[in-house]
């Protein structure tokens, strides 16, 4: 009563008539809009450029990604379809026309009169699959390492590759989904610059790759098509996704073949240890980031409320003791999708064991 005759107010007495007064001036339909805030996921601000209502966009980049992969897949199976209608109907017409020269002898000297001329559909044609044919065998040379500038463009990708999954780690300590601002975020603009290089050098392995299919369904491309689509959606909407950029680590599964580039590794046995390290290291940190993107994120049919705040290093934590079945207990799976995973890792994690294990000895 002194306090509030001297004209101070207290602390808790100040807050709790601020409260009163915003719910005196609630309107009745206030509670939609209460519940409708509890849902709220990333926070509004003028210096945070989100919608205003907190939705999640994780699907516009996973969605990006998926477009892509089976966009791409489509454009290949159809052609490659039409390109085997194509010959089996060019194989029959060419028959038809031998069996008529075989049954009309008197138009085989027409004939020959006809296909002595110049034809210049057919010079080219042949122009054309030659021009292909260079830029075909320059890409394949540039990315298989057989001359210096090759070598150096493989090293420079693993590289900035490595380099890309140390922004993950940096980004890994912030929220899952996040609203930077692309002309303030530094980590994010050297992504976008790694991505970019990354595309060219897709470009360059799908010119120079002999079958399409099998280079489009290939680990490393896979990885393009989870990695670098994700980047541009977030400069367009000014929001980043974590996502699976944590995919970037399957790269180290080359990381015995860029030292036999340096001239580092000479032995078998050398070459035996180092990718065996490096499988086992691969697999450990992308198990981890998928960990980290379920359990910080939670179940998509849960509504997202099953999450729990793991870092990635609890989560790599998580997974070298559950590799190793031992389980403390201190650190678990709260997510149905997480423990799913959990079980297929340490499967896969026994299994993968048991295949090395002559190696091991040896």
């Amino acid at each position: 009563m002194l306090a509030e005759a001297d004209g101070t107010v207290p602390h808790g007495s100040e807050s709790s008539m601020r409260t009163s007064s915003i719910n005196n001036n609630i309107n009745p339909d206030s509670s939609i809009l209460i519940s409708k805030m509890d849902k709220v996921v990333i926070p509004f601000s003028p210096q945070v450029p989100c919608a205003e209502d907190g939705q999640r966009m994780w699907w516009a980049f996973l969605a990006s990604s998926m477009v892509t992969f089976f966009g791409g897949l489509f454009i290949i199976l159809l052609w490659r379809t039409l390109k085997y209608l194509w010959t089996v109907c060019c194989h029959c017409n060419i028959k038809n026309k031998e069996a008529q020269k075989v049954n009309n002898p008197a138009n085989n000297q027409a004939a020959d009169r006809t296909a002595k001329g110049p034809d210049e559909k057919e010079e080219a044609a042949a122009s054309e699959v030659g021009w292909m044919t260079s830029v075909k065998d320059w890409a394949g040379v540039m990315i298989s390492a057989q001359t210096l500038t090759g070598r150096v463009l493989v090293v420079l990708v693993f590289a900035l590759s490595i380099g890309a999954l140390g922004i993950y780690f940096i980004d890994s300590s912030d929220p899952i989904e996040s609203c930077p601002n692309f002309y303030n975020d530094f980590t994010l603009q050297i992504d976008m610059a790694f991505n970019v290089f990354f595309l060219l050098y897709f470009g360059l392995r799908f010119i120079a790759a002999s079958d399409k299919l099998w280079f489009w369904l290939e680990v490393n491309s896979v990885v393009d098509f989870f990695t670098v689509p994700p980047v541009f959606v977030s400069v367009y909407l000014n929001r980043s996704w974590l996502g699976l950029r944590f995919l970037r680590a399957l790269r180290l599964i080359q990381f015995s073949e860029i030292l036999q580039f340096l001239n580092i590794l000479k032995t078998s046995n050398s070459i035996k240890l180092v990718n065996l390290c490096s499988i086992f290291i691969s697999t450990w940190l992308t198990a981890a980031g998928f960990i980290h993107l379920v359990e910080n994120s939670g179940d998509p049919w849960e509504d997202f409320k099953n999450s729990q705040t793991l870092s990635y290093w609890e989560c790599v934590y998580l997974l070298m003791v559950t590799m190793s079945t031992v389980g403390y207990g201190d650190v678990y799976a709260k997510t149905t999708l997480g423990r799913l995973f959990m079980v297929f890792f340490i499967l896969g994690g026994l299994a993968m064991f048991a295949s090395y294990v002559p190696e091991i000895i040896e």
